[in-house]
């Protein structure tokens, strides 16, 4: 019976919300149309402290005399590709090796 407790508070719930929705529906909906209002008002000012932001940090980067190395972030790509693939051709390798060892237990299986 204590198993079976929580499925009728499940069954319960789900009643109550089925029942209540449209309720919360018509009571919600103008508050979350009036909150989406405000927050896209508020996107566009953060978009615009993101931009302000942005400028300032690149201004403050090029005053130090340092520039963004995009460079260096191409060659690990690349370092880190060739890396990849030298470890998928070691997993092949192996995987070869142990699909020709089960071989080999199969056929000893096979002579007892």
């Amino acid at each position: 019976m204590r198993s079976f407790r929580p499925f009728l508070a499940g069954v319960f719930a789900a009643a109550m919300a089925y029942v209540l929705s449209p309720q919360v529906k018509k009571r919600v909906r103008p508050m979350v149309e009036k909150g989406m209002e405000k927050v896209s008002g508020m996107t566009e000012k953060g978009k615009e402290k993101v931009v302000e932001i942005k400028h300032m940090m690149t201004k403050k980067v090029m005053d130090e005399g340092e520039q963004v190395d995009q460079l260096g972030y191409y060659e690990e790509l690349e370092r880190l590709k060739e890396e990849r693939n030298q470890y998928l051709e070691e997993i092949k390798e192996l995987k070869e090796l142990v699909n020709h060892l089960y071989d080999e237990i199969r056929e000893l299986k096979n002579k007892s």
